[in-house]
């Protein structure tokens, strides 16, 4: 499932040094957030790693296909109640065309919601 201009779109891009900054506006009217949960609506874990696959391959310009999810820490509740623009950075971005690599910050306000060191093909 693709939530690229479904449950996100993507406000802007920059990249500098290797890094890219993906600024990105979750839709609180998903229905995702429906079913996760109606009255205190939060981000599931597997579409915060979703986005950041997607944002991958927009920034690649080619698909991907998640490999390994070497290392995750969901820091705070991510809900579009409370903050709905948030920003991924995407960093250590290694691509060997073989497989790639990125260690990715998902934050907001003063907030760190993950922290995902993801593997790719």
């Amino acid at each position: 499932m693709v939530l690229l201009n479904d449950l996100y779109t993507i406000l802007n891009c920059v990249q500098y040094e290797g890094n890219v900054l993906f600024n990105i506006k979750l839709n609180p009217e998903h229905f995702i957030y429906q079913a996760h949960f109606p009255e205190e609506p939060i981000t599931p874990g597997v579409c915060i790693i979703q986005i950041a696959k997607e944002l991958m391959e927009v920034y690649l310009k080619r698909n991907l296909q998640v490999s390994q999810v070497k290392n995750v820490k969901f820091q705070s509740v991510l809900s579009p109640a409370r903050i709905s623009e948030i920003t991924y950075s995407l960093t250590k971005v290694c691509d060997n065309q073989e497989m790639v690599k990125s260690l990715i910050f998902v934050t907001g306000g003063d907030s760190q919601y993950a922290k995902i060191s993801l593997v790719c093909k």
